[in-house]
């Protein structure tokens, strides 16, 4: 029950702007790039999907997060998508809360999903477990 509340916690404290996952705003945040660039790899390698908006305290939140994983891991496969820019997108993975990150398997299967902020630990973690990282 305790984690149930945690993770509601979380997703509350980032619908209000209101995460403890303090990111300075002279951070950069990964930036976004269209899926028209990344449906080649689909079903080739491990990936995230981060879904998202650079007006969401939240998605800024991870993108800045994201960014340090992605100059720690320069050849992971991990991307943010705008969903404003690539509305399809995320209709297609059926996005239905931002920041929701979506985790595909090399053959291109969604394995996993979140929606809100991670910490960066338990985020690192999970990415190598799923051969992202």
């Amino acid at each position: 029950m305790g984690k149930i509340v945690s993770k509601m916690l979380i997703v509350f404290l980032t619908i209000f702007g209101l995460s403890s996952a303090n990111a300075s705003s002279d951070e950069p945040m990964l930036e976004a790039t269209p899926f028209s660039q990344i449906k080649d790899k689909i079903g080739k390698v491990p990936m995230m999907l981060e879904f998202g908006s650079t007006s969401c305290h939240g998605c800024v939140v991870m993108g800045k997060l994201l960014y340090k994983i992605k100059n720690k891991y320069p050849k992971s496969n991990i991307y943010f998508i705008d969903i404003y820019k690539d509305m399809n997108t995320a209709k297609k993975f059926k996005i239905r809360m931002i920041p929701t990150q979506k985790y595909l398997d090399k053959e291109g299967n969604i394995v996993d999903a979140h929606m809100g902020v991670i910490e960066q630990e338990e985020l690192e973690k999970k990415l190598k477990t799923l051969k992202v990282l």
